[in-house]
């Protein structure tokens, strides 16, 4: 019986010894069980947004996916919470990149982190789930200019954060759209007015805040290194998954905005205000590249001379006497010309 007792208690010891390993394991197959769990359940996500979506996509695009033949190649995950559509085949739309953005719900870690540091202060955001668009129209359209609508509480940091707002966009209004909810951004109010149609103002007042910006725009979202001219017109369209299935009325403005824009005839002084702001960035752009110019030249010269100042070290003293004779001959025929051309 003794023998016995000591048998159980040599094998709790030898098991206490590995307490922290077994805690260890369990905590990790938690954490494994939860980021499966979360994964599936984005996944889940992603799905019923997209059936909701996918006849009217189908009705408006030729092609919705990587493959027409193959349901599943639709959706391309990029992630446990990332997910990308890809849709082309539309008259005046070359293609669309949508990118749905989920929670972390498979990372415990971070969907915590962010849940509580979100209500503990304005900077960080909570976890939202997202769809970003950027649709690509056709080439040829003819009118080219800078309209946005944005969230109040993101238009700030939206409007430092985009050149083409920044540069040329001016703070617009529309009565059908809150301006307690929006701020709305516009090269003028004429061309607030002739893209925010009663039309596209309901689509927005109909999305209850989910809609976070709405920019068209043929202008770089990000500084370029040269300007020239405008390019294609890109809408950007961000906005947040809303509760329920079944369409989105969101999405509609996929369809209705690339005709829209296309049939859109700018008036004459609305033309001339968007040309003068592009003059404006031409002139801007020319002034920066003459200056990158400036001191890229400085440079070469600072290290030409640098080059022989170290060539001229390694000479012998008479042939270093006859440098710097040359030197002086050569400043003063310099300094002549000037007084030359003063005279």
């Amino acid at each position: 019986m003794a023998r016995q007792l000591n048998r159980y208690i040599h094998i709790a010891l030898r098991i206490m010894d590995f307490q922290m390993e077994i805690v260890l394991v369990s905590v990790f197959m938690l954490y494994f069980l939860v980021w499966l769990r979360g994964k599936k359940a984005n996944l889940n996500r992603a799905k019923g947004w997209l059936n909701g979506q996918v006849d009217y996509l189908q009705s408006q695009f030729a092609l919705v996916g990587d493959k027409k033949s193959n349901d599943q190649s639709i959706l391309m995950m990029d992630g446990p919470q990332d997910y990308l559509l890809y849709t082309t085949g539309r008259r005046n739309v070359q293609f669309g990149h949508w990118w749905l953005k989920l929670k972390p719900r498979n990372d415990i870690l971070t969907y915590f982190t962010t849940t509580v540091l979100s209500k503990l202060t304005s900077a960080a955001k909570p976890a939202t789930d997202r769809v970003e668009l950027k649709l690509h129209l056709d080439k040829g359209l003819a009118e080219k200019f800078v309209v946005g609508v944005v969230r109040k509480d993101l238009a700030t940091e939206l409007f430092k954060k985009r050149f083409d707002l920044n540069r040329v966009g001016k703070i617009a209004s529309n009565k059908a759209i809150a301006s307690s909810e929006y701020t709305i951004y516009a090269e003028t109010q004429k061309l607030a007015d002739s893209i925010l149609t009663s039309k596209v103002t309901d689509i927005i007042n109909k999305s209850d805040g989910r809609l976070e910006s709405l920019i068209i725009s043929s202008l770089p979202d990000e500084e370029p290194e040269l300007f020239e001219t405008d390019s294609y017109i890109t809408i950007s369209l961000n906005f947040l998954m809303p509760t329920s299935t079944g369409f989105d009325p969101l999405v509609e403005l996929v369809g209705d905005l690339p005709d829209a824009i296309s049939q859109l005839r700018l008036t004459g002084d609305v033309k001339t205000k968007i040309n003068k702001n592009r003059e404006e960035l031409g002139k801007e752009f020319a002034k920066k590249l003459a200056a990158d110019r400036a001191e890229e030249l400085a440079k070469k010269k600072a290290e030409a001379k640098r080059a022989e100042e170290e060539r001229v070290k390694k000479l012998s003293p008479t042939e270093q006497r006859k440098w710097e004779e040359k030197e002086r001959a050569r400043n003063m025929k310099k300094q002549q010309k000037k007084q030359g051309r003063k005279m």
